[in-house]
């Protein structure tokens, strides 16, 4: 068991798994994307700000009106619908925050 825990696998897989857990950006290196989810749909749909762009977080405002239950006149987005998932997208797949970190974690620097 020394040998294990004092492999140089497991000390890179330690420490990714330590950065999974406090760092956001973690999620972001591995290819995850934060996105939206329509259960009643099945659309996906990038976080994106106002101006078009993709988001680095997840924010309303570049929602599609299909997406949104009401806008301000302003553009805003005042509440998006009742059937939209906050969560992440990588290779065109959808994942909850909690799958995206447990993938994070078990692919530690495979990934």
């Amino acid at each position: 068991m020394s040998n294990l825990a004092g492999s140089d696998w497991l000390a890179k897989t330690l420490v990714m798994q330590a950065a999974v857990e406090r760092d956001g950006e973690t999620l972001r290196g591995m290819g995850f994307r934060p996105a939206f989810y329509d259960y009643a749909t099945c659309a996906l749909f990038l976080a994106r700000g106002a101006d078009g762009l993709p988001a680095r977080e997840h924010v309303l405002d570049g929602l599609p009106d299909e997406a949104v239950a009401v806008r301000a006149d302003c553009g805003r987005v005042i509440a998006a619908r009742a059937t939209l998932l906050a969560g992440y997208e990588r290779h065109g797949y959808f994942y909850t925050r909690e799958a995206a970190w447990r993938a994070a974690q078990e692919w530690g620097c495979a990934a």
